[in-house]
């Protein structure tokens, strides 16, 4: 099965600028198998009779498969039918595009046999023909390959199949339509080739949400996906399947493999003692960093949820347990604190031992709401954390501000000018903008230019409120603060010169500054250089405001 799924990094691109549509989500329950360790039958098991045809699914159910892999496609009049290829040819006795013919065109066409002298006549099946077939008898893994999403899903409902299927995704749209239309069924699909260690795939676990991964040839990263919840499946099927590829795939400590050959492969697992759990010589997967969750916490009265943040509190917290403070960008006027990507939070949290507070503050709706509200929301945040220390026991004179895009400029806002305590100890800037006065990035007609306006209701970058927004403006030797930045060197929302100018001033003002700067990154970060980030980013705490031991 070929497998292209490389503009899944769409989705995660602008991760913390703009926050993640499914972040912080729970995954959905995989089908109940008999076996702890599931054999899939590619596409059936079509040994000895046509693959994708209903045949194919009994043979896989008695072979002892615990799914049966079909391909699901659409005819010309929108009836969802089972066929791998985009044309028949190689399958049947006929020619052409699958989605050209009518359903009552392939309906007619004959499956081709890999048996020599069967003479039994083999027809396409219907989608819902195989859900019938195998409810109760078999699990499905689904390879989405063209059809409607809300259709499929209806169907589904309708045979009473939701909890026997599996969906693998061949496309990216296909994410947010199975997300939403049918948030129970469980998602799969193949690693992108970006990612090529742990710590890639623990960040791309944070952001899309998939209940399991089909490629992954490392045994580190097999034990990092189980570590996050997330099963894993090998595809072995080849012409020269056998015992050499099963004990690979084995050896990784996977949940399950795709097999061209389900009988021969459900022997040997029962040969080995192997049916009902991984091989002997899989690893075991690493206890998971702990620490409590709260929800919703509310620091002040605006509505929507918009004066409340979640806390991750790390067990066993002290009087000195040190916080750290994110709020979320979104151009001041969207965004949420789930966007916080949760392999920060295990690291930070779970394995460093911060409190990690994200919060949410009021957004920019037409007129209301605009500046100084946001920054008002972050003195109350700080406030109230401070007042509550004592009780919750933490640290409530200490703070690290962290934020994207929008988010940053208020974090460096406050500790550049409204910290009167000097609480702040440092503060990790992603992408964010620092000099608001600064016509020369924000051309009229811009979206730079559009956004500042609708945050400060004033056009004039020499006005007054421009001068009160800009955290640059404020920056002294007695307010600045160890500053770190990372921006892309081709953003086209916060052009790369307002983290330089930061850096350059910090610098002159003997304050510690880190620069950290991304030729090809634009606003918010792909995967791989968002691995680079985090690294820095937790490397950076870690030595500027360290944990008491």
């Amino acid at each position: 099965m070929i497998k292209y799924l490389s503009a899944f990094l769409l989705l995660i691109a602008a991760v913390m600028g703009i926050g993640s549509t499914y972040g912080q989500t729970s995954l959905a329950p995989l089908p109940t198998s008999t076996n702890k360790f599931v054999v899939i039958a590619h596409r059936g098991n079509h040994v000895n009779v046509p693959e994708n045809s209903l045949a194919s699914y009994e043979e896989a159910i008695k072979s002892g498969a615990d799914y049966a892999e079909i391909d699901l496609r659409t005819s010309k009049d929108g009836i969802l039918m089972i066929h791998h290829d985009g044309t028949v040819d190689r399958m049947t006795n006929g020619t052409g595009d699958v989605k050209a013919k009518t359903w009552a065109e392939l309906s007619q066409l004959q499956l081709k046999s890999p048996k020599a002298g069967d003479a039994t006549v083999y027809r396409i099946p219907t989608f819902r023909e195989v859900l019938k077939l195998c409810k109760n008898r078999i699990n499905i893994y689904l390879d989405f390959k063209d059809a409607d999403v809300a259709e499929t899903s209806k169907q589904i409902r309708e045979e009473g199949m939701e909890k026997q299927i599996v969906v693998y995704l061949n496309k990216v749209p296909y994410y947010k339509q199975w997300r939403s239309v049918a948030p129970q069924i469980p998602l799969m699909t193949s690693l992108l080739a970006d990612v090529k260690n742990s710590q890639q795939l623990k960040f791309f676990l944070g952001q899309v949400k998939v209940e399991v991964l089909d490629n992954i040839g490392e045994q580190d990263m097999v034990q990092t996906a189980q570590q996050e919840g997330v099963a894993v499946w090998l595809d072995v099927q080849s012409p020269s399947e056998g015992k050499e590829a099963w004990d690979s795939a084995l050896t990784k400590g996977v949940q399950g493999v795709q097999t061209d050959n389900p009988e021969a492969l459900v022997n040997y697992l029962k040969a080995n003692g192997w049916r009902d759990g991984v091989a002997k010589t899989a690893v075991n997967v690493p206890k998971k960093p702990a620490y409590q969750t709260l929800k919703d916490v509310a620091y002040g009265y605006a509505e929507n949820n918009e004066n409340t943040f979640d806390a991750y509190i790390p067990e066993n917290h002290t009087p000195e347990t040190k916080v750290i403070v994110y709020i979320h960008g979104g151009s001041w006027s969207r965004g949420d604190k789930s966007e916080f990507p949760k392999q920060l939070i295990d690291e930070l949290v779970g394995e460093k031992r911060y409190i990690l507070v994200s919060m949410n503050y009021r957004l920019v709706k037409g007129d209301k709401n605009r500046f100084p509200a946001q920054i008002e929301d972050v003195k109350k945040v700080i406030a109230f954390l401070s007042t509550q220390s004592k009780r919750y026991r933490f640290n409530g004179n200490e703070f690290a501000l962290m934020g994207g895009s929008a988010g940053a400029h208020l974090a460096m806002l406050y500790a550049y000018a409204h910290d009167p305590y000097k609480q702040v100890k440092t503060v990790v800037n992603l992408w964010g903008p620092t000099d608001l006065t600064d016509k020369s990035v924000r051309a009229d007609g811009s979206d730079a230019n559009n956004t500042v306006i609708r945050f400060l209701g004033e056009a004039d970058p020499k006005a007054k409120i421009c001068v009160d927004a800009s955290p640059l403006q404020h920056l002294t030797k007695e307010t600045g603060v160890p500053t770190i930045s990372f921006h892309g060197m081709e953003d086209p929302l916060v052009n790369v010169s307002q983290a330089e100018n930061l850096h350059k001033k910090l610098q002159s003002l003997g304050i510690l500054s880190q620069l950290e700067l991304y030729p090809n990154e634009k606003h918010g970060m792909s995967a791989s250089a968002a691995v680079d980030v985090f690294e820095k980013m937790v490397k950076w705490l870690e030595k500027q405001y360290p944990v008491v031991k």
